[in-house]
């Protein structure tokens, strides 16, 4: 008995297999393109902003410790560089300093932490904020 070659149905077989194969797997699938980039909104109002504050100051405090008073800013829109972000004042004073910082935030999260210019804290409406005082106190005693 002759039988033909099996190189000779194989490659068919095996064509028509993967062809119907690959099409089984693209059925499923509802369009060829990437999918849509997901975009972050930048302001997000940073509503737990003054806890977010005090664990990033809590973890390094920039020159803070020592501050006897501070007060801070509730989170507005303000214009920053090209755009416009959350910003929160902080002005803090020190037995023989005073500083005042902006708090930028980027989809509600502490983006920056920077020296105020003139333009940017102008007319923020300031709060008492001792909590600040009270933890920077606490991180000053455990250093010594």
């Amino acid at each position: 008995m002759h039988q033909p070659p099996i190189a000779y149905f194989a490659p068919r077989r095996v064509s028509v297999l993967s062809a119907a194969a690959l099409l089984v797997a693209l059925g499923g699938c509802s369009s060829f393109s990437p999918p849509p980039a997901t975009t972050v909104d930048p302001n997000i109002y940073p509503a737990n902003y003054k806890a977010a504050l005090m664990t990033m100051l809590q973890n390094n405090p920039f020159g803070m410790v020592g501050v006897v008073s501070a007060q801070l800013s509730a989170p507005a829109l303000r214009p920053f560089g090209p755009d416009t972000r959350y910003v929160a004042c902080l002005t803090a004073t020190g037995p023989d300093w005073h500083k005042e910082k902006m708090v930028v935030f980027f989809a509600g999260a502490i983006n920056q932490f920077v020296d105020a210019n003139d333009e940017a804290c102008k007319g923020a409406a300031l709060a008492p904020f001792p909590e600040l005082p009270g933890m920077l106190a606490q991180i000053r005693s455990k250093q010594k």
